[in-house]
């Protein structure tokens, strides 16, 4: 069944996160990105920063939460999902330390070719309220019996 467009403009709950020390080291470990400032506090300040950044990417971690409240809400699951575009913009990089809270926006749907196209907004901000970065995710999501079809092919 297609996603009805009246959803679109729906704002799910600010989400909570903590970014820690471990996190961070864990995360870019898990993407093989060796870049010191991410693990070391002396390479994190040669480059300006005051402690251990997050990779850029690590802000998916705080952005699913939001993705996960907006797919229980509309009644999909993942398994229907392809992740088909995913960009970040920051204001300031995520710290070790920093709390943060991400708002969570459905931009659009479309229907695509028998599937729907989602775009999703997630707006990530400091306990302060201070712009972290903004996340613009385009998902496809596939008819519920697409899985059926394809085993019968």
């Amino acid at each position: 069944m297609p996603i009805d467009p009246s959803v679109v403009g729906r704002v799910y709950p600010a989400q909570p996160y903590e970014v820690s020390r471990e996190k961070i080291r864990e995360f870019a470990e898990a993407i093989g990105d060796a870049n010191p400032a991410y693990v070391d506090t002396d390479a994190a300040r040669e480059h300006g920063h005051e402690d251990v950044v997050a990779p850029p990417t690590f802000a998916m971690i705080p952005v699913m939460r939001g993705f996960d409240i907006l797919m229980d809400d509309l009644g999909i699951e993942f398994a229907r999902v392809v992740h088909v575009d995913q960009r970040f913009t920051y204001s300031q990089p995520l710290r070790v330390g920093t709390r943060v809270e991400t708002t969570t926006r459905l931009d659009s749907v479309r229907a695509v070719a028998g599937n729907d196209l989602l775009k999703i907004r997630s707006q990530v901000r400091d306990e302060t309220g201070a712009d972290i970065c903004v996340s613009l995710a385009t998902l496809l999501v596939r008819p519920e019996d697409s899985s059926d079809r394809d085993s019968r092919d």
